[in-house]
């Protein structure tokens, strides 16, 4: 071999140590699709900020979760640890990306700042150089004490890897709840719609069993349900979720569908609550409407009943007043706060509401939104425009459940809206079909 040879073979081994050969599934940031959009990201990083947080970590292993799968849109599983860090200083642009080369395949197509790693050292190593060099505070998709269940999704093992390496952790409740379930101009604008229409629901509902029971005709559960189901093509709605119609006991039951094998026959002096969730027909993307109402089958309400129907609205009233006062004043409300104020008014016992005040609205389903409930979760949460809400109290005795469902939107200029009114009274099926409008009207001052 001559030395010239030698020379070429020399450089040649010096160029393929700098320059590996690109992988079949190489990850470049310049190219790929976002698992954020640009814009989104620029809000928050500034939301990040303005809260102290250094950035954003995502992490897992196996089949991606929820969070993952809704929120960043990714797809299959890993064999090994996988870390996603948005970083909070705005000359990042894109996530950086930890993972194992033998993972390289699951994130193929996707814009990151790949960083590979090959055993448990390099990884933590990996992690410290590129993370701990530009964050102290970083968010992660957990709850403190469990406080909310359904976000904490990261191991104990995972926690004490990063708090190893320097890292303060915060959870991401807060910032999930508004990224991943905030309203856009159009659904804004097709939940309006669609709450307008519902609303029409309730007289064609209490016209059909009014019609039905004087004329000593029956009527189940069943039979009613599937009349407002076909009632909604002529209101140019379209079904989200089944129709709830829940009689007597059934009331007890959050989301009771009526059976077509064992149907339930309304009869004289039953509490029915009749709940329906429908969009615009014809849109998928369209944002839908949740409204729920309690009837009761005979020609007056009884004063008892009016009293508790009393509680439940002040219940509501109290939750909206605090609701519109600290959005309006920029004051930070946490869920926990709004069923804090509301559930005391129906009674000492926190347990006659067995479930949140209200819910997150969003069409993905209630997930990873904050929610009005200091019951089954202690939700520190922050309450924020842009959000919807049902708004849901109720009393529940051992025969039956008093329930309303109203859905609220906080706007963009921090205004507070029903999108549609709050039911004030029980609706008397059989008596004065003028008086179904009256339920809705506030009381004056």
């Amino acid at each position: 071999m001559t030395s010239g040879t030698r020379i070429v073979l020399a450089a040649l081994c010096a160029w393929l140590a700098v320059s590996p050969i690109p992988a079949v599934a190489e990850i470049r940031p310049d190219t790929g699709r976002d698992l954020i959009q640009p814009s989104v990201y620029v809000s928050m990083q500034k939301w990040m900020l303005d809260k102290r947080f250094d950035g954003w970590m995502f992490t897992g292993q196996g089949t991606f979760n929820d969070v993952e799968s809704e929120f960043l849109g990714l797809r299959g599983k890993t064999k090994h640890r996988w870390f996603i860090f948005y970083g909070a200083l705005a000359t990042l642009h894109k996530p950086y990306l930890f993972y194992h080369k033998d993972d390289e395949q699951v994130f193929e197509g996707v814009a990151f700042y790949p960083l590979e790693y090959r055993s448990y050292q390099e990884m933590k190593e990996v992690l410290k150089s590129h993370v701990f060099s530009v964050a102290r505070y970083i968010a992660l998709n957990y709850s403190p004490l469990l406080e909310v269940s359904e976000i904490s999704q990261v191991d104990l093992g995972t926690v004490e890897l990063l708090q190893d390496i320097g890292l303060r952790l915060r959870s991401a409740g807060s910032m999930l709840s508004f990224y991943h379930t905030r309203w856009t101009v159009e659904e804004v604008e097709s939940h309006k719609y669609a709450a307008t229409r519902l609303d029409s629901v309730l007289p064609i509902a209490v016209e059909r069993l009014r019609d039905r029971l004087s004329r000593n005709r029956k009527i189940t559960d069943y039979d009613l349900a599937r009349y407002i189901g076909k009632s909604l093509g002529k209101l140019d709605l379209e079904l989200v979720e089944p129709v709830v119609v829940a009689v007597g006991e059934h009331t007890l039951k959050e989301n009771y569908v009526p059976d077509k094998k064992n149907r339930t026959r309304i009869a004289p002096d039953d509490v029915i609550y009749l709940e329906v969730t429908a969009r615009r027909k014809g849109n998928r993307e369209a944002m839908h409407a949740r409204l729920g109402w309690t009837l009761v089958v005979s020609e007056t309400i009884a004063p008892g009943l009016q009293r508790s129907w009393d509680r439940i609205t002040a219940a509501a009233d109290t939750a909206l007043a605090l609701v519109a006062r600290r959005i309006r004043s920029s004051k930070p409300l946490t869920g926990r706060e709004v069923d804090e104020a509301a559930r005391p008014l129906l009674s000492r016992d926190p347990h006659v509401l067995p479930r949140a005040l209200g819910y997150n609205l969003n069409r993905t389903g209630r997930h990873f939104g904050v929610r009005f409930d200091n019951y089954l979760y202690l939700d520190n949460r922050e309450v924020m425009p842009g959000l919807g809400f049902t708004l849901e109290p109720g009393i529940y005795s051992q025969r039956y459940a008093l329930r309303l469902c109203a859905n609220m939107f906080i706007e963009g200029d921090r205004e507070v809206t029903l999108s549609a009114p709050l039911q004030r009274q029980p609706i008397a099926v059989l008596g004065d079909p003028a008086l179904v409008g009256e339920a809705f009207v506030p009381p004056l001052d």
